[in-house]
């Protein structure tokens, strides 16, 4: 099999920053005549974030708890995830999407506003390098070299169930793709309110990466019977969580790691399109 790791980005905070994330979100929401409902979660996410910003502003770092910051960098991660939104068709729909259940990370239950999330990042992390890249059925499709690529995103919530997650993922794309990727996150299958320490970014990649080979070894078998048919090509697994990295500045920041699986056993032109898609989305 070929693993294909992107390496963890380290990413920097003041109220300025803190503040344009706040307002791509908010923006995003007035622009589309959506009420952000003030029971959502993400309302109670804005709100802990600004109060955090205008904290920092004054000059009243005291204030600033850790139950705020980690607020605000669930903020940071959905200013992130939503900020190639604006022009598309579907905006509405995802932007009420994720008003839909938790967006605490540290919470480890089903959530469709987390499912959609993911969609996001997924979209939003392939689009920088592809533009060719959109919301559609089955969740993203991708055009690459004259080939249009089916990308189905799901968030995996339990071990047990991979195997189905895999089927209903080719289902969703067989009789309209030859072919797809599957993204799959993980990050709820990390244990509830965990905070990742690690002394350094490369720790922290290495620490991640190890999660995404472990799942990806616990179901290679599974994983190799989709692409030993040549429907799958490829799996995207992913770990993001909020890290608390020892010696480096800041401290605490959002973590994330996307690895790569496929197989050398691939047909010529399916081996292409994923080696491109590779070499595009995370330069290996």
């Amino acid at each position: 099999m070929n693993i294909f790791p992107e390496i963890t980005e380290r990413k920097k905070y003041n109220h300025t920053a803190l503040q344009c994330k706040i307002d791509l979100i908010r923006n995003l929401y007035e622009e589309s005549s959506i009420n952000l409902n003030s029971t959502s979660q993400l309302h109670e996410l804005l709100k802990s974030a600004e109060k955090l910003a205008f904290d920092w502003s004054t000059g009243n770092n005291e204030a600033a708890n850790m139950d705020l910051l980690f607020k605000s960098l669930h903020i940071e991660r959905i200013s992130s995830a939503t900020q190639k939104l604006r022009n598309e068709i579907q905006r509405e729909k995802y932007l009420r999407d994720l008003l839909k259940g938790t967006l605490n990370f540290f919470e480890r239950k089903s959530s469709h506003a987390k499912n959609i999330l993911w969609e996001l990042e997924v979209f939003t992390q392939i689009r920088e390098t592809i533009s060719d890249t959109s919301l559609a059925e089955p969740d993203i499709v991708v055009s690459i070299q004259n080939q249009k690529i089916a990308i189905p995103c799901k968030k995996i919530y339990s071990e047990k169930g991979v195997s189905k997650v895999l089927s209903n993922a080719v289902y969703q794309f067989e009789n309209i793709f030859d072919f797809g990727i599957v993204a799959m996150n993980i990050d709820d299958l990390i244990p509830e309110n965990t905070l990742l320490q690690a002394r350094t970014f490369e720790e922290l990649g290495n620490k991640l990466h190890s999660n995404n080979m472990t799942f990806l070894a616990n179901h290679e078998r599974c994983f190799r019977k989709y692409l030993s048919k040549s429907r799958i090509i490829g799996v995207i697994v992913s770990t993001a969580l909020v890290a608390d990295i020892i010696e480096e500045s800041p401290k605490f920041n959002n973590a994330h790691q996307w690895t790569i699986w496929t197989t050398p056993e691939l047909l010529p032109n399916h081996a292409k399109a994923i080696s491109f898609f590779r070499e595009k989305v995370i330069g290996a």
